[in-house]
């Protein structure tokens, strides 16, 4: 997984200092160094941002970027009982931002996964296996509003919409699950939300709320399953998402930040219909709570390298999740 990140650069003490030589309007344009979901582009400005992240996982359930990757077949049919898994996961994502006006800004992102899996099956003596895999991830395109800058009295407030696509390997069309992993959650899906970030010297605080509809999937494939029986799989409905988050950003000097921040992700059961007959998906509900702390370094006045360490608070979580992120403004 890699989380939907909050990162600060140290243009905030620039920012406070402009102000109280009471030039607003060159404070409101340093105010754009902050992370791109709170704060956005200026109108023509175009921005290039390249991430790279190292996610280890010790369960059954993996997140990406707030979207769910289940590997819903084997919930839904048990193709295979996963005893013990571990698993190492590679992403490079690149994001395309485009400032159209001053309070509308686009977004895309194109990820590109690497998986290394190592588990063992129940009923095979403890003996373990191996897979490798990778290939692109889900595509997603966003937009986000800004209705309201920032005040003495209120805090800056931003509406986001994304959708995201089911370019990646879908996990519904794999043929052999031993072999072959999925980079994809096999299905569509479309969040919005709100955050808010508020200057209280000499600290930034924000937050925000997100709901995630995530589409059913029309599968119509029939398993083997490993009794030597099959089973047909109609359709399947993924749980909805509901995500939170919340944190902080200090500038320590000039040129570099640090930032804390607490996300939870709670998946509702899924539920799918298996030889015409509609049920819940067993152990389907998911609750992902990490805890990341991360650091600014302004390379430039149009770079930054960004820094964050996150760390799983609760089963559903990765165990801890390294990204480095690298955004170049023009």
């Amino acid at each position: 997984m890699i989380v939907s990140t909050i990162s600060y650069s140290s243009e905030i003490e620039k920012a406070k200092k402009i102000l109280k030589e009471g030039e607003t309007q060159k404070y409101e344009e340093t105010l754009t160094q902050f992370d791109r979901g709170y704060v956005l582009l200026k109108e023509g400005q175009f921005e290039i941002e390249n991430s790279f992240g190292y996610i280890y996982y010790s369960a059954n359930q993996i997140y990406l970027s707030s979207f769910a990757i289940l590997d819903p077949i084997f919930l839904t049919l048990g193709e295979f009982g996963v005893e013990n898994v571990r698993r190492h996961i590679f992403q490079y994502n690149l994001a395309l931002r485009y400032g159209l006006v001053d309070f509308i800004q686009l977004e895309v992102n194109l990820p590109f996964i690497y998986r290394h899996e190592r588990y063992s099956i129940i009923g095979t003596g403890g003996s373990e296996k191996t897979a490798d895999d990778y290939g692109i991830g889900d595509m997603s395109l966003a937009v986000s509003i800004q209705p309201l800058k920032e005040k003495k009295s209120s805090p800056a407030v931003v509406l986001s919409f994304a959708f995201k696509t089911k370019t990646g390997k879908s996990p519904f069309k794999v043929d052999n699950p031993e072999k072959v992993l999925p980079t994809g959650s096999g299905y569509y899906a479309v969040k919005g939300g709100i955050n808010l970030l508020k200057s209280i010297d000499p600290v930034v605080v924000f937050g925000g709320i997100a709901y995630s509809y995530n589409m059913p999937e029309k599968v119509g494939r029939v398993y083997q399953l490993p009794d030597n029986t099959s089973a047909r799989l109609d359709k399947f409905y993924p749980g909805d998402t509901v995500s939170i988050n919340l944190g902080f950003a200090y500038a320590l000097s000039y040129n570099f930040s640090m930032n804390f921040q607490f996300a939870q992700d709670y998946t509702f059961t899924s539920k799918s219909k298996v030889n015409g007959v509609k049920n819940d998906v067993n152990n389907s509900t998911m609750n992902s709570a990490i805890l990341k702390v991360g650091t600014g370094w302004a390379i430039s006045k149009r770079s930054s390298l960004n820094i964050s360490v996150s760390m799983g608070l609760t089963e559903d979580a990765p165990d801890y999740v390294l990204e480095f992120r690298l955004p170049i403004r023009f």
